[in-house]
């Protein structure tokens, strides 16, 4: 894998010792889930892993903002061993900031070689999905069986994307998007669903643009999928 970016999804892995376990319990902060474009994570290494998140509770306002005020905001991360985070492996909390439309990239180092791991974010109050990882066999050895998954032209107009909860069904542990994670142009109303918008030229265009075609992936699988900053 190179780098996290529109092309490429890949669970991978996380794992470090030593971490204190945070519960996360108790009511939640009565303001908007900010977590609607999900989890993803990529770019795995033997001893490390990305993973991604973007604030979000309004990811189609025209303003590519995401219905987020313009304010910084620190979201915490969490990786576990088992889905229900009874003991840390690795913690930590970086800030998403306004001017990266919230998005979130945290490098975990120290990690274990060609392991399963949980991983989730929490934000104003509020938990993400939880996300599963895995990081690289140790440089010059055999890791385990690798099933891959292959995705390109997935032109949101045409089509429902229940390839992408097909391909979920397979439990892969690596998803590559070839090409053409996001078309450009503007509404085709002969088409069988539309784009948000028209043609996009603008900042703005591409945010919001990236956030339908996430969401819409997210919607039809159990795996999450990146989009840009």
């Amino acid at each position: 894998m190179t780098r996290l970016s529109r092309r490429i999804s890949v669970l991978s892995g996380l794992a470090a010792a030593g971490a204190a376990v945070t519960p996360w319990q108790g009511a939640r902060a009565a303001v908007p889930y900010p977590f609607k474009l999900g989890v993803a994570s990529g770019d795995p290494a033997s001893d490390s892993v990305v993973l991604w998140t973007r604030l979000a509770p309004s990811p189609l306002n025209a303003d590519g903002q995401g219905g987020m005020a313009d304010a910084d905001v620190t979201v915490e991360w969490q990786v576990s061993t088992t889905d229900r985070f009874s003991s840390l492996v690795a913690s930590g909390s970086v800030v998403a900031r306004y001017a990266d439309a919230h998005s979130v990239h945290v490098v975990a180092g120290g990690l274990a070689a060609d392991s399963d791991y949980h991983y989730r974010f929490r934000a104003q109050g509020q938990i993400s999905p939880v996300g599963r990882t895995r990081t690289a066999p140790a440089p010059g050895t055999f890791g385990r069986d690798l099933v891959m998954a292959f995705a390109s032209c997935a032109h949101y107009e045409a089509g429902y994307y229940t390839a992408y909860r097909r391909m979920a069904e397979e439990n892969p542990g690596l998803i590559l998007h070839l090409g053409d994670y996001i078309y450009e142009g503007g509404v085709n109303t002969s088409a069988v669903r539309q784009h948000v918008g028209a043609e996009i030229v603008s900042l703005a265009d591409y945010r919001r643009r990236y956030a339908l075609y996430a969401r819409s992936t997210c919607a039809c699988s159990a795996t999450a999928h990146p989009a840009t900053s």
